[in-house]
């Protein structure tokens, strides 16, 4: 008879056997995690600011705006950024069907108070707070009621050229904040 001892076999371990029998608890589990993470990115995509569909056309600091009324198409939009006193200050500048040329902060005066990022879409200026498009203000006062207008500013118009001075758009926010 020999001494030899047969080799022991090893115990299957619950963890070293039944990958096989929890695969379909791990596939789960990155179903849900991806699901989550979709959400969240969402969440964040719908958090930026919209997109304009004008370009924003940033000035120097203090610098006025001054434009060529030839230049301005009919009903279209053109925003401007421009500071003064360490402020940043959006203007809209539109030539109306009439040729009249409305010149505005790109605000109404509850989102101005919010800083909430307004823009355009197929030629409106649209309010980030009611998400509806905001019509010029006519001698200070909001052609229809309960809705969002934009804050006109004073502004110089010639045959030559229409001037809209920062210092203007700034006094109108400050008299739109007081408000």
């Amino acid at each position: 008879m020999s001494h030899h001892v047969p080799p022991k076999k090893q115990l299957k371990s619950p963890r070293n056997g039944c990958w096989n029998l929890l695969w379909p608890v791990w596939g789960l589990c990155a179903g849900l995690l991806l699901l989550v993470a979709i959400g969240i990115v969402q969440v964040y995509v719908a958090s930026l600011p919209n997109k304009s569909d004008v370009p924003l056309v940033v000035l120097d600091h203090d610098r006025d705006i001054r434009l060529d009324p030839a230049k301005l198409r009919l009903s279209e939009v053109h925003l401007f950024e421009t500071s003064v006193s360490g402020e940043k200050i959006q203007f809209v500048v539109e030539r109306t069907q009439s040729n009249t040329i409305h010149v505005a902060i790109a605000s109404c005066r509850l989102c101005y108070r919010g800083h909430n990022n307004n823009y355009v879409r197929k030629g409106k200026m649209i309010c980030s707070e009611c998400n509806g498009s905001m019509p010029f203000e006519v001698n200070d006062r909001n052609p229809f009621k309960n809705a969002c207008a934009l804050v006109e500013v004073p502004h110089t118009e010639t045959n030559r050229e229409v001037t809209v001075l920062p210092r203007d758009g700034l006094a109108q926010i400050t008299k739109t904040i007081q408000r």
